[in-house]
């Protein structure tokens, strides 16, 4: 009989030990690997049984998988999904013949999570077959479990089928369930097929009116033999010819570097080299290869990256179609050394406060050499993260930006790079904070720029200016709910919640009722310095609502509010103030909870002509797709329980569509403010609790659906801010599982 035997973690990417057996996961690619026990140099394969006491730290969602190596590698399709119960991982697993290793990956974007022991439990066949038996059984209610019972049931399946189905059901039983959705059947399944080939991207190149040369400026230091060759290869194998590469070697002590770049210049007219003196870091040496473009358009690229053979011809096709394209960038992903491709990078089109929040545009980007001229070159001061502070005095001189939703660029996750994670370089973070500060100061007045917890996603806050008043105009109908275990007046919970804990001043409170509040609810509108307005009009039109209480409100700021939140962060109104008082800002929205903590709001997706809230029900902390939930973004939409917007706009549209008495007002006014051009923000600044029900069964009224989708599917055929390969309903920001 066998013994179960302990294996060995190696915490050897984006995981950090916070105590004994408590794990935190720092990035969007987590794991382990399991090494063999002490004394064995390799995993036997077979079946096992494989238990770990993994468990959540707070709100973390656990998403084990195990990757084995057959010795080819750790791949897409040697996935294996563990299902995790109250006691943890308990699993029944039939490895490969050949086992070369094995990783754990226990979730799939930060979080922190207990992992003390994780034992392999080496079964014979025999002893594999008798523990499916006893799971199966474990399955059955406790009535069908007495052997007279299994026998009947037995006999009565063996009637029914062929004996040969029954055992391969039975052996189908203990495999894994299907793997969850994966980058490499979304590669087999989109980019693979709409990939032109070479030949054929050159045939196309062909009919181009417009072919200006494009100079690819890298900078060099001291790069891996084969990574630097990789990176020089993937530029000479583009589709599209007309390019020049600006290489400058900053001083590099390995030997290998300089005759490598030299030989490689000599094979091809199209390289240029500098080679400086003395090492200057980045920025200079960045500088030096910008010195070299002749290109009237400039891209940027890392020494140990690689881009794909459609990249430039890409890039070439939209400035074809649309000439006055200012600033062009792409999808990204990362590559291991090995030669997976793994964390996608699907970004939303041009979000200008997504950039603020962090750099977003990165690679590939493709920049005009007339604006670069004027902007002047790379900053020392900002090096580390010299890319993104050019990046965002760039964009400050543009009109006319593009995103390109193709994977353009793929970055090569070596140990200690910044592709592994931005905590490798901590000067990074300073660096960037000093560029989105001078950001901050060049569009209007710092208040103030602040790491998140994040690394690589950034807190910014300009100065407000003025003082102007704020109106709340709360809809109530004077009810009460149960929070926090206690029977409360939502109306009066609210009232007090915006009075004791916001810092902001001058703000105004218009309560909309129905002309029945109850006593105690009355002198709560007293007590908290609440106007009141009583909407007399039969029939429930919480449309009709708001435009009255906009109606009687003095403020120069509207916020529509519902009477069921509550307030968490002091300064949400200076938060949400500062990003609507920024030029081209039409309507700003917080970040709303639930009173379990999940999300409840960040920002609402539009697909199929149907609005949802992203990442609904997910942990309060939860980043998001490349910190989608903690930085502030643009959407098309954000939620009406909380809802900021100036006066006059709101005026300049007629206020809401009190045809939508229930659904949707709040997004087809921003979708309103959107079509004139103003953006709509998520702020992950601000937020509060809204007490909405958590598992209340959300409905529509089909006549306002109809509605919304008559006046919008036209205009929206596909949300700019969420990618089409995400899922829809609900919108995760995760690969769609019904196609990938």
């Amino acid at each position: 009989m066998s013994r179960p035997v302990r294996c060995r973690l190696d915490p050897v990417h984006q995981i950090v030990s916070d105590a004994a057996g408590a794990w935190r996961a720092v990035g969007s690619d987590p794991y382990f690997r399991i090494l063999p026990p002490a004394g064995r140099r390799r995993h036997r394969g077979g079946w096992v049984r494989i238990r770990a006491d993994l468990a959540p730290l707070g709100r973390t969602k656990l998403v084990p998988l195990l990757y084995v190596d057959d010795g080819k590698g750790f791949r897409e399709s040697l996935t294996i999904p563990l299902e995790r119960g109250e006691a943890g991982i308990d699993n029944l697993v039939r490895l490969p013949r050949r086992v070369r290793g094995l990783r754990l990956d226990p979730l799939s974007g930060a979080g922190g999570f207990t992992l003390g022991h994780v034992t392999f439990d080496h079964l014979g066949v025999p002893a594999a077959y008798a523990e499916i038996i006893r799971r199966l059984v474990a399955r059955l209610p406790a009535a069908e479990r007495p052997l007279p019972r299994l026998v009947a049931r037995v006999a009565e399946l063996i009637r029914r089928r062929p004996a040969r189905a029954l055992w391969r059901d039975f052996l189908d039983s203990a495999k894994p369930r299907p793997v969850p959705a994966s980058y490499a059947a979304w590669i087999e399944a989109v980019e693979t097929p709409s990939r032109l080939s070479v030949p054929a991207m050159r045939a196309a190149i062909t009919g181009f009116g417009f072919a200006p040369r494009i100079s690819i400026v890298m900078p060099v230091y001291d790069t891996p033999k084969v990574w630097l060759e990789a990176a020089i290869a993937s530029v000479r194998a583009q589709a599209y010819e007309n390019w020049e590469l600006c290489l400058c070697d900053d001083n590099s002590p390995s030997a290998h570097v300089w005759p490598m770049l030299q030989a490689f210049a000599d094979a091809d007219p199209r390289i240029k080299l500098h080679r400086r003196r003395h090492n200057g870091r980045i920025a200079a040496a960045s500088n030096d290869a910008m010195a070299l473009a002749t290109g009237a358009y400039m891209t940027l690229m890392d020494h140990d990256d690689a881009i794909p053979d459609n990249a430039l011809y890409e890039f070439v096709r939209v400035l074809n179609e649309d000439p006055s394209v200012d600033f062009l960038y792409s999808d990204e992903d990362k590559i291991s050394v090995e030669g997976v491709r793994y964390d996608f990078f699907f970004k939303p089109d041009w979000s200008p406060e997504a950039l603020e929040a962090c750099m977003y545009t990165a690679h590939l980007a493709l920049y005009r050499m007339d604006i670069v001229g004027r902007i002047g070159g790379f900053r020392d001061e900002c090096n580390g993260a010299q890319d993104y502070d050019f990046a965002l005095r760039y964009t400050e001189h543009v009109r006319n930006v593009r995103h390109v939703p193709k994977v353009l660029y793929h970055w090569r996750a070596i140990p200690g790079s910044t592709a592994q994670t931005m905590d490798n370089k901590d000067y990074v973070i300073a660096a960037a904070v000093r560029g989105l500060e001078d950001r901050a100061r060049r569009t209007g007045t710092l208040d103030h720029v602040r790491p998140s917890p994040y690394a690589g996603c950034f807190f910014l806050r300009r100065k407000i200016v003025g003082a102007p008043r704020v109106s709340l105009v709360i809809p109530s109908a004077g009810r009460d709910s149960t929070v926090g275990g206690r029977s409360v007046d939502l109306l009066a919970e609210c009232l007090a919640s915006i009075r004791r804990t916001s810092t902001y001043g001058d703000i105004e409170i218009v309560v909309v009722d129905n002309g029945d509040l109850r006593p105690a609810t009355l002198a709560a509108l007293q007590r908290y310095d609440a106007r009141r307005i009583t909407y007399a009009e039969p029939g429930f039109n919480v449309a009709a609502k708001m435009n009255l209480g906009a109606s009687v409100a003095t403020g120069e700021i509207l916020v529509f509010l519902n009477d069921d939140v509550a307030v968490i962060t002091p300064d949400w109104i200076e938060a949400m103030l500062a990003l609507l008082q920024i030029d081209g800002v039409g309507a700003v929205g917080p970040k709303l909870l639930f009173e379990t903590g999940e999300i409840q709001h960040a920002g609402v997706s539009i697909v199929d002509a149907t609005p949802d809230h992203v990442r609904r029900g997910y942990p309060g902390d939860d980043p998001g797709h490349f910190f989608s939930t903690v930085g502030n973004r643009n959407y098309l939409a954000v939620t009406g329980a909380c809802l900021m917007v100036r006066q006059d706009a709101f005026a300049g549209l007629g206020g809401f569509d009190e045809a939508y008495a229930v659904n949707y007002n709040d997004i087809d006014l921003c979708l309103r403010l959107w079509e004139q051009g103003r953006r709509i923000v998520y702020c992950a600044q601000a937020e509060l609790y809204h007490y909405e029900s958590r598992n209340r069964a959300r409905t529509v009224d089909p006549a306002e659906h109809e509605r919304f989708r008559t006046r919008w599917a036209r205009k929206i055929p596909q949300d700019p801010f969420y990618s089409p390969w995400f899922e829809a309903l609900p919108p995760t920001f995760e690969l769609d599982p019904a196609r990938f």
